[in-house]
């Protein structure tokens, strides 16, 4: 065979298989992860957070078998990795089990979302507070099923909170593709006055 329609042939497979798998991704997206993208609306009544205040702290929440997870582990992991190192404390909630989460958040301690955050919207979100125990933030990592620091509602949020200044964005509208989390049986009782960590 002519080794120049050898080459031709190679290539119009190759074209194929790359439309092909284009083709898996955007039916993926469309059929399956926007049916969990949806408008919901965050609101976080002011709780401890999960450690003693002095530090800013985030709580992942969380759901390893969502596929709205999977477009943001790596970035979990790197995020909660590097802004860990700049003294930022964290934990996680939502799933209790470790089963297919990332090393990164199987790691973290796990902290009960409370029964006064009983109507949470949904998993991946995150919870935020500043160094003096008060919520900063409460939302989606993104807009997106995929996260990234260019893309990231935490990074702003975190950066501003480690350099003194004030965050309070405990209310908000948002479209998210999110997960709705499991009936909250392990929820904590938490005085939503309180700005002390409970044990």
């Amino acid at each position: 065979m002519n080794i120049w329609l050898r080459r031709a042939l190679v290539a119009v497979a190759l074209l194929v298989w790359v439309a092909g798998l284009a083709w898996a991704y955007w039916w993926f997206e469309g059929r399956y992860i926007k049916a969990f993208e949806r408008p919901v609306f965050f609101q976080g009544e002011q709780v401890a957070p999960p450690f003693p205040s002095g530090q800013v702290q985030v709580v992942h929440v969380w759901q390893s078998n969502c596929p709205c997870s999977a477009g943001h582990e790596a970035y979990v992991d790197e995020m909660t990795a590097r802004f860990a190192a700049q003294g930022v404390r964290f934990a996680r909630s939502g799933q209790h089990s470790t089963d297919g989460m990332s090393p990164g958040l199987s790691k973290l301690p796990y902290w009960p979302i409370p029964s006064v955050w009983a109507g949470w919207p949904g998993a991946p979100s995150i919870a935020i507070w500043a160094a003096d125990g008060s919520l900063a933030y409460v939302g989606p990592y993104s807009d997106g099923a995929h996260c990234s620091a260019d893309s990231s509602f935490v990074e702003p949020v975190v950066q501003a909170l480690l350099a003194g200044r004030k965050v309070n964005i405990t209310r908000q509208d948002a479209v998210a593709c999110l997960c709705e989390l499991p009936a909250l049986e392990n929820s904590a009782d938490v005085d939503t006055r309180s700005k002390e960590s409970h044990p």
